[in-house]
């Protein structure tokens, strides 16, 4: 692997210094008070989204909703019942909501506490919830589960990902199972386009204070220009005492080479952009994109161009 860059740090522990926010920047960006939606599922990757969830809204002043959508599990329950008919009704009515609804208080209660979260617990399909609250809630990030095993639930996470991505235009961090703080280990991968290099504002706001962020670009050759550029986006990024921030420049497949990056610095989180036409597109947007979520070997930061919704 190459050398990697001179690490970016604040010395001597003195305070960081605040960041230009950029027109139009996004509160996620920008350092202020943001809202985050938390998208539940049943499956085994909710808890630690519920405790990443809190590590945000306690350190970085996110702002937490939840959704919890039923209309495919609702659906999938009445095909296989043989009584489906005459359950129906029992799955339409306001009573089945309300348990659905003080489960997931339960849930969060015994994760994260008496947090006082609004809960919102509808038989929408997953995807009309998630974006529709993501649009109305104008969400800084979603948060959702990283499903890890089991190829059938895995595929439906990764298509649903896929979906919210490109549908809702919010930035999504998709959690594994064990990532129940916020991430001390982080790769960004970088093209230079605008959707990357907003990724890497928004991974060092999800960094923890004493983690380790490192920027990956791949390149057929390296070049100065390339190297002064990844220099800049680390200066531009402002690392906070105890922070420290590299960078690399890479050679070879995009994806195996991100892969392999993360794999070396044992990441906790893998962040890419995703941007029409742009380099990371396969990555992070088209058909290649979801492999590197939905190997499931990362919590992965998905952060789409502006616009949208």
């Amino acid at each position: 692997m190459p050398e990697l860059a001179k690490p970016s740090s604040n010395p001597g522990g003195t305070p960081a210094m605040r960041a230009p926010v950029a027109a139009g920047a996004s509160s996620m960006e920008a350092g202020e008070r943001f809202p985050l939606l938390l998208a539940l599922a049943d499956d085994e990757s909710s808890v630690a989204a519920i405790t990443v969830t809190q590590a945000l809204a306690s350190a970085r002043g996110g702002v937490p909703s939840v959704v919890r959508a039923l209309g495919d599990v609702r659906a999938a329950e009445m095909a296989v019942s043989p009584l489906a008919g005459i359950v129906v009704e029992e799955y339409l009515g306001p009573d089945y909501l309300n348990e659905c609804r003080a489960a997931v208080a339960q849930q969060l209660s015994s994760v994260a506490g008496d947090v006082g979260w609004p809960v919102d617990v509808t038989d929408e399909p997953p995807i009309d919830a998630i974006v529709d609250r993501a649009r109305g809630q104008h969400a800084g990030l979603i948060v959702m589960g990283l499903r890890r095993h089991g190829v059938l639930r895995r595929a439906i996470t990764r298509d649903l990902l896929a979906q919210v991505v490109r549908s809702a235009r919010v930035p999504v961090l998709a959690v594994r199972p064990e990532l129940t703080h916020l991430p001390r280990r982080v790769v960004v991968a970088v093209d230079f386009r605008a959707a990357s290099i907003r990724a890497a504002h928004i991974a060092r706001r999800l960094l923890a204070d004493d983690g380790t962020l490192c920027l990956v670009h791949v390149a057929p050759v390296s070049s100065d220009a390339e190297r002064k550029g990844l220099e800049r986006i680390l200066g531009d990024l402002v690392p906070s005492p105890g922070m420290t921030m590299t960078s690399v420049v890479l050679h070879g497949d995009v994806q195996s080479s991100i892969e392999g990056c993360a794999q070396a610095l044992d990441a906790e989180l893998l962040a890419v952009g995703s941007e029409e036409h742009s380099l990371l597109d396969r990555v992070a947007n088209g058909r290649t994109s979801m492999k590197l979520a939905h190997s499931a070997r990362w919590s992965t930061l998905i952060v789409p161009a502006r616009g949208g919704g």
